[in-house]
């Protein structure tokens, strides 16, 4: 954010207006720059604002980052915020390739600049109405699809589709965040841990416990899985890191599109990397084996839940006090 604000003092008050305008058309992401392969601007267009924006102008995107940090992580923060900048940018380029060679557009839009934060944050606004509580994402969901779909039913510009296209990709960064809330964490030691629990419902209650030690850093945990098995023998799970070909097919989407825009195919680009990816995740097992977790499940009582964590050896008492009063039981390794 602290970059933004220099690079714009710097535009506005060191530069000449026609330097500036020149800066500001050589990071956008319009046809032009990237039909030649300057695939930067996918990143330096988020630093580049095309109008003169004050300072105090800039608070309620602040607050907005700063909330997101707080609740995801600056890590999760960065990747939200810059994959979905870049991929609604792909979107919309691949989007205009089509109408200029159909001649449904003027020649003229594949000049013109798309710079500026307002992909990057409406993805982080669309992830975090999907992320908060129910209560709230009542009323935030509908609200920011209301927000990008007003300026299109009054005449918008391809910028405005650019806005939906970053808060539908937000939705989907925020139900993956929901989903695997663990993934991408990594324990340099880790042990497997197991417990029982009276029912299902039970089991995933505790998960959530242990994912809020987790997120409160008093105790750390590379994996978690909540299983029980039904009357008929089948295993039911929830998992919190490992891919389901679902999640496969949304990430490598996300990078298919962006890829696939270095040599002009993004929607192509889409349709590949889901699908590659898709198949990958579906043979790859991350985290707890999943032959373990069926394995500790059908030890169990039909109907009995359970709560499998691959976890720091210094955070174990903590999580067995915690896990123990939400009604669980250690189960022997």
């Amino acid at each position: 954010m602290l970059i933004v604000i220099v690079i714009n003092v710097v535009l506005n008050h060191a530069v000449s207006a026609e330097t500036r305008s020149q800066i500001v058309l050589a990071n956008s992401t319009n046809v032009d720059n990237l039909q030649h392969h300057r695939i930067w601007t996918l990143v330096t267009s988020a630093f580049v604002l095309d109008e003169r924006v004050g300072v105090a102008a800039m608070i309620p995107l602040l607050l907005l980052l700063s909330l997101a940090e707080v609740l995801w992580g600056w890590r999760r923060l960065l990747v939200v915020f810059f994959l979905s900048n870049a991929v609604a940018s792909c979107l919309v380029y691949g989007l205009l390739l089509v109408g200029v060679r159909d001649n449904w557009l003027g020649g003229a839009v594949t000049m013109a600049s798309d710079v500026g934060t307002s992909y990057g944050s409406h993805a982080v606004g669309g992830a975090l109405a999907l992320t908060l509580p129910v209560r709230a994402r009542r009323y935030l969901v509908p609200l920011a699809v209301l927000v990008v779909v007003v300026p299109l039913l009054n005449g918008g510009t391809f910028t405005d589709i650019g806005h939906l296209l970053a808060v539908l990709l937000g939705f989907v960064a925020g139900w993956q965040i929901r989903r695997r809330p663990l993934a991408g964490c990594r324990l340099r030691r880790d042990q497997a841990v197991a417990y029982s629990f009276a029912d299902v419902t039970q089991a995933r209650a505790a998960l959530g416990t242990a994912l809020r030690l987790h997120g409160h850093r008093q105790a750390r945990l590379d994996d978690a899985v909540a299983a029980c098995s039904d009357r008929a023998a089948r295993i039911h799970v929830r998992e919190t890191r490992d891919m389901s070909a679902i999640d496969g097919a949304v990430a490598g989407g996300a990078w298919g599109v962006v890829l696939g825009t270095f040599v002009g195919i993004p929607l192509i680009g889409l349709a590949i990397g889901a699908v590659t990816s898709a198949a990958a995740a579906h043979w790859h097992d991350a985290g707890l084996n999943d032959a373990a977790v069926e394995r500790t499940v059908r030890a169990l009582p039909t109907g009995r839940g359970a709560l499998l964590l691959l976890a720091d050896p210094a955070g174990k008492p903590t999580l067995t006090r915690a896990l123990t009063r939400a009604g669980g039981t250690p189960v022997p390794s």
